[in-house]
């Protein structure tokens, strides 16, 4: 039997629409890209700013803050150092779960920017350790309650130091990936700052730390097949200090490599509402978006010229900065809050002798979600017509899994081009989907050998 097959990689978008069901124009306006802000505690600053901001998330840093925000969904930033015993780590990750888990939180972010070496108290970033928190505190919380979305620490867009005090995020990213990162998070997280470029500036270009840089991150993702959603837990642009009458610039220790970044305040309206259109336009795999910040102006512990304070939506003097102004006007989508299938395939393509016709492998592929993170069962059901017998392996895979497709090509009578149809079908919201992939097998009238 002689087969020849081709290499080249096809990728099959779903856009996981129900069998026999046709969307209302309503509901093509869903997004997939929520609205979040991060807010502080420890200020005096009313819960009610951010009700008045329209947001559909709150980044918060305490378990008491939750309860603040009613009606909103909340992300929690869960902060640890890398352990000294670990099983003391396991009963203090599994008692902090606990608290979360009785809480209005609906997900946790595990650490912040860990290719960064002050969020390690001072200790050189290290990819592999990281992984190993991010396993046990996944399957801790899993454990415990399975439905809580576990997000992996926002990476910083950075460039590696000569010391290696700051690891570039593409590479840690990767050292994650090779880590077996990918087992242990339901979406990831990235904080893709604007810098003193606009939304749209190409992540190729003389500066690469971009906003759209995420695009870089998510091109790696996908070449070690992982379609998981980014979420950008933390983005944000800085405005300009001189604004408020305060002259910080790169010798206020606070401030220092800051400076450069600085845009209006008019910019920094206008960019932050951009992101949002470019990311509900551009990032199908692309999750809930966490404005940095509303309230670190009220930080009084804080340097007058600290550069936190300065992403912060409102003034030190309270009032609202132009692009808490603008955000609050920004257009709203209704947020899907559903998985989304995305279908990964080779070519599944076969040619094939009728002087020796066999059972041959046809092509795999694997059935992802890019949508909001949640379980599904899958059923995978080879469509048999005609002279073709078609098998796949394994029937109910998971996601990500494999499906390899296998042809019984004995009965084949006549050269041709046999389609081959295979159906994926789940359960979304209470609806049936069905989705499919397609092959071929090429029957040729070759003599020779097999």
């Amino acid at each position: 039997m002689r087969i020849k097959k081709r290499l080249s990689a096809l990728l099959i978008a779903l856009i996981g629409l129900m069998s026999g069901y046709a969307p209302s124009a309503a509901q093509e306006e869903l997004s997939h890209v929520a609205f979040g802000i991060h807010f502080g505690p420890n200020t005096d600053v009313s819960a009610d700013w951010v009700m008045q901001l329209g947001v559909d998330w709150v980044k918060v840093y305490t378990i008491g803050s939750a309860y603040a925000f009613r009606g909103k969904r909340i992300l929690y930033r869960f902060d640890m150092g890398y352990p000294e015993n670990w099983e003391q780590f396991r009963q203090a990750i599994a008692e902090k779960a606990r608290a979360i888990a009785a809480a209005p939180i609906d997900a946790v972010e595990i650490h912040n920017e860990p290719n960064l070496s002050h969020e390690w108290g001072g200790r050189p970033p290290n990819a592999w350790q990281y992984v190993q928190m991010l396993r046990v505190a996944y399957t801790t919380i899993k454990r415990i309650k399975p439905s809580l979305i576990v997000v992996s620490g926002g990476l910083a867009p950075t460039i590696t130091t000569p010391n290696r005090m700051a690891v570039d995020d593409l590479e840690y990213a990767r050292e994650m990936f090779e880590n077996g990162a990918a087992d242990y998070f339901d979406a990831f997280g990235y904080h893709p700052y604007g810098y003193n470029l606009p939304p749209e500036a190409d992540p190729f270009g003389a500066q690469p730390l971009v906003f759209r840089r995420t695009e870089r991150i998510r091109a790696l993702m996908e070449s070690y097949g992982i379609y998981k959603q980014i979420w950008l837990t933390e983005f944000g642009w800085l405005r300009d200090p001189r604004e408020d009458g305060f002259q910080c610039s790169n010798y206020d220790p606070a401030f220092t490599g800051f400076a450069w970044m600085a845009v209006s305040g008019k910019q920094q309206a206008d960019y932050l509402v951009r992101a949002f259109e470019y990311a509900r336009q551009n990032w199908p795999w692309a999750g809930p978006m966490f404005v940095w910040n509303m309230n670190w102006q009220q930080m009084d512990w804080l340097a007058p010229c600290d550069h936190m304070r300065w992403f912060g939506l409102l003034r030190h003097n309270g009032e609202p900065t132009p692009a808490y102004y603008a955000l609050q006007r920004m257009r709203r989508y209704p947020i899907s809050y559903l998985p989304r299938l995305w279908l990964v395939s080779d070519a599944m393509t076969a040619e094939i002798s009728l002087f020796c016709p066999q059972r041959l492998k046809l092509g795999s592929f694997t059935v992802h979600n890019i949508g909001y993170p949640a379980s599904l069962e899958l059923n995978v059901l080879p469509v048999n017509i005609g002279q073709l017998f078609v098998e796949v392996e394994p029937p109910r895979p998971r996601l990500g899994q494999p499906v390899t497709v296998y042809v019984n090509a004995l009965d084949l009578k006549s050269p041709g081009k046999y389609p081959v149809y295979i159906n994926v079908r789940t359960i979304i919201n209470g609806r049936a989907v069905s989705q499919s992939v397609q092959g071929y097998v090429i029957a040729w009238h070759r003599e020779g050998s097999c």
